[in-house]
């Protein structure tokens, strides 16, 4: 495995893992916002995925990573300036973004999506490299 993808791999495991310790942790997700947390449990199980696809088919999985960062990206800054906490009498976006920007595990996993984003990408510029350069540059794009 190359270098990138193994760096893609390991930024896949470490948001699946943050992924892993918000599900249980985070109460108001669970109680209130039942249907995050089921598309954070998908987040979670698709980075995995990835992980595993990056040995079998490494330009879709690397595909997949990118677009798959820039969904949960777009989610939770979508979260940050939209979102409301429904158990306040009088919810407000800004005490919402107050409580997602003051919970670390919800900034680490912000963070995480861009760093996959951009390993992502890095990956994607060698691998179509190594793959223009052996003549097949969709060797695994079927």
């Amino acid at each position: 495995m190359k270098t990138t993808n193994l760096a893609l791999a390991v930024v896949l495991l470490v948001s699946a893992i943050v992924s892993g310790y918000i599900l249980p942790t985070d109460n108001y997700l669970f109680t209130v916002a039942l249907t995050h947390w089921y598309v954070l449990t998908a987040f979670a199980v698709i980075d995995l995925a990835l992980v595993i696809g990056l040995w079998r088919r490494p330009g879709t999985a690397i595909i997949g990573a990118i677009i798959l960062g820039v969904a949960e990206l777009t989610a939770m800054v979508a979260d940050i300036f939209f979102g409301t906490l429904t158990f306040f009498p009088s919810p407000t976006p800004a005490v919402f973004t107050r409580y997602l920007l003051g919970y670390a595990p919800f900034d680490t996993l912000l963070v995480v999506q861009v760093v996959l984003i951009v390993v992502g990408y890095a990956a994607f510029v060698m691998w179509e490299r190594t793959s223009s350069v052996a003549g097949n540059p969709s060797v695994d794009m079927v």
